[in-house]
């Protein structure tokens, strides 16, 4: 037999054999990485919650995904697209600031225009935006509102379009439900289909929780120190235990005034403000918790519930097949058919 031929074969087969154990290698090294991650740190200025079956170097790219969620709708990043936009007349979308001006949208169309990311002047008038001190009067708020509705601008061939020059958005009541989303879809194209991650009360759950059973998320009552400035610790009602619902591929959004809120002068009034008045809105809802495909739509919902009041947001609901638990003043827990189905103690 020819020794050189011999050779090659030998020298082949090797190669061969190299490459078929650097390929096992490398797929035992994929399957041995995969495990349940359970991490947690900050973003946004809250707390950020993070439990899934996969490769522990997922959460790196989700958190990135977060870093460009903000660059794209923060409205204290001044380099962002929606901070050019409030500057300017026009300026060009990312998919990002698309996504969440479409939502925005519906909502605004199903609150009766309770739910508007243009409310961002009064934002900041009433001291819930950069600005930390309420200056809002009279002859401010009236000057505002001419300004403020979604109705107003328009995207059209990748540019979003004001009518008028004053017409800024804040979407802080539906961006960070968008945040979530975008940072599960993250860690699911990475091969986690198990997982929950949630930020300052915005969840999203997909797959099974490491029992293999549906997540159990719980909804608290209000923050105790709201409810002493409410109340005065006069006739402050008693409230039902907390809600534990169980969620598999949904999102979860819940929005209270007790989060962010001014006292003055004896007065106290949240961040929900009505885009109709200029003013804060207090409502008969406390709390408001909705269930929806995604969290972006959960998150902008419950804002809107807040706005339109129990019997008005209940409605709404019923019309686009959501569901929804409102903790109101009087201490009663209302929730909704669609919302009972997902409570743990009714199974």
């Amino acid at each position: 037999m020819n020794t050189s031929r011999q050779n090659t074969i030998f020298i082949s087969n090797e190669l061969c054999a190299l490459f078929l154990l650097l390929c096992l290698t490398a797929l035992s090294g994929c399957t041995n990485n995969k495990s349940w991650q359970k991490s947690q740190g900050m973003i946004w200025n809250t707390v950020w919650h993070a439990t899934y079956y996969g490769d522990p170097d997922a959460l790196s790219a989700a958190i990135d995904s977060l870093k460009s969620v903000e660059h794209s709708l923060s409205v204290f990043d001044d380099n962002s697209l929606v901070s050019f936009i409030n500057d300017n007349d026009s300026g060009p979308v990312d998919h990002h600031l698309k996504k969440v001006y479409e939502m925005s949208v519906k909502v605004n169309e199903a609150s009766n225009g309770l739910f508007d990311p243009t409310i961002s002047p009064l934002i900041e008038a009433w001291g819930f935006g950069e600005n930390r001190v309420p200056a809002a009067d009279s002859a401010l708020v009236a000057s505002l509102l001419p300004s403020v509705g979604i109705g107003l601008t328009r995207i059209e061939n990748g540019v979003l379009y004001k009518s008028s020059p004053q017409t800024a958005f804040n979407f802080s009541a539906i961006a960070k439900g968008y945040g979530v989303d975008t940072a599960a879809k993250t860690l699911i194209d990475l091969g986690c289909n198990d997982l929950m991650f949630e930020i300052g009360g915005e969840v999203v759950c997909r797959g099974l929780n490491p029992a293999g059973k549906k997540w159990r998320i719980l909804i608290e009552i209000p923050d105790e120190e709201y409810l002493k400035e409410v109340f005065k610790n006069e006739n402050k009602p008693t409230f039902a235990d907390n809600l534990i619902v169980e969620l598999n591929d949904e999102a979860l959004a819940t929005s209270g005034n007790y989060r962010n809120y001014h006292s003055d002068s004896g007065q106290t009034f949240g961040h929900t403000i009505s885009p109709k008045t200029g003013y804060p809105v207090k409502t008969d809802i406390l709390s408001a918790s909705v269930i929806a495909p995604t969290c972006m739509e959960a998150d902008a919902m419950a804002t809107a519930c807040m706005a339109m009041g129990s019997k008005d947001a209940l409605a709404m609901l019923l019309e686009e097949g959501l569901a929804g638990a409102f903790i109101l003043y009087s201490g009663e827990v209302m929730v909704n058919e669609k919302m009972r189905e997902h409570l743990a103690n009714e199974h």
